[in-house]
């Protein structure tokens, strides 16, 4: 067993006593946050009033069809990246996004604890995390030869690009932590309490690349406009609750130093979108706390 050692230099065993009742820390792990919100970022969009948009009057066919692919008597820069006649490619609403998931994610934060006893602590932690989602969407053409370029097209064929979705989110964590067992290095522990979550949606965008070619389309443009200002800050910004829990193996390496290893699941509202509802999210990662005497 590790050893301290008094003023008057007589050595005694390690102990974890509750003089040191106050403990900072930091947690590092990984975030796997519920896909239900990914449909945020799909293309489709909402209107002035809050309502989901159908594919005619959606923001990614808006973008495609009208902005870049000359609907609005300007150049066609779809017909262009494909290599194709202007007539020759379509987009329907088969090939709006799909798949659309979030990556796992970094989740980073300040951990704190005030210990009641050499077993029991009220935990505050404030976590952070950006996450990321990604899909899938399709362009048709259908031509044969060559475009008015003179360059030869892939034509009658299904062209795959990709839409993306970033976001941030902070989590404020207060709840109770107990330590399982008596031994007084290692020990299972149990944590839960409140979770309230601030989330705000970042980027929406769409890349098509062909080659040498590429487009990226600002899918959140549309909401700087005047109109939109109202719904930008309902649905696209928010505080949600939730409630969190931790699973995990608690290690003493001597009396100023704690690490512990979790899983941490929690069941949240996330505030996003015109339908938020809750739904589980997990975590696993590292804490480390330093023991304030």
């Amino acid at each position: 067993m590790a050893q301290d050692e008094d003023d008057d230099g007589e050595k005694k065993p390690y102990t974890d006593t509750i003089n040191k009742k106050f403990n900072l820390g930091v947690y590092v792990g990984a975030f796997f946050p519920n896909k239900f919100t990914a449909s945020l970022y799909d293309g489709y969009g909402y209107d002035v009033n809050g309502y989901r948009n159908n594919f005619s009057n959606s923001v990614l066919r808006n973008e495609i069809v009208n902005n870049y692919g000359g609907g609005n008597n300007g150049t066609d820069q779809i017909a262009q990246l494909l290599n194709v006649n202007s007539t020759d490619w379509s987009f329907n609403e088969s090939g709006m996004p799909f798949n659309l998931r979030y990556t796992p994610s970094t989740l980073v934060g300040l951990n704190m604890r005030y210990r009641l006893s050499k077993k029991q602590s009220i935990a505050l932690n404030v976590n952070a995390t950006k996450i990321v989602v990604n899909g899938k969407f399709n362009i048709n053409t259908t031509a044969t030869g060559t475009s008015t370029t003179g360059i030869s097209g892939q034509s009658g064929s299904q062209h795959q690009f990709t839409i993306t979705g970033a976001e941030q989110r902070l989590m404020f964590q207060l709840g109770y932590q107990r330590y399982l067992g008596k031994n007084e290095r290692i020990n299972f522990l149990v944590e839960g309490g409140l979770n309230i979550i601030m989330a705000k949606l970042q980027k929406n965008q769409a890349f098509l690349i062909n080659g040498s070619n590429s487009i990226a389309i600002d899918l959140m443009n549309i909401y700087n406009q005047p109109q939109y200002n109202y719904y930008s800050a309902k649905y696209f910004v928010g505080v949600g609750i939730g409630a969190y829990a931790g699973l995990g193996l608690n290690i003493n390496i001597n009396p100023k130093y704690t690490i512990q290893l979790l899983y941490n699941p929690s069941y949240d509202r996330i505030p996003l979108g015109d339908n938020p509802r809750f739904k589980l999210q997990n975590g696993v990662g590292l804490r480390f706390y330093y023991n304030f005497s």
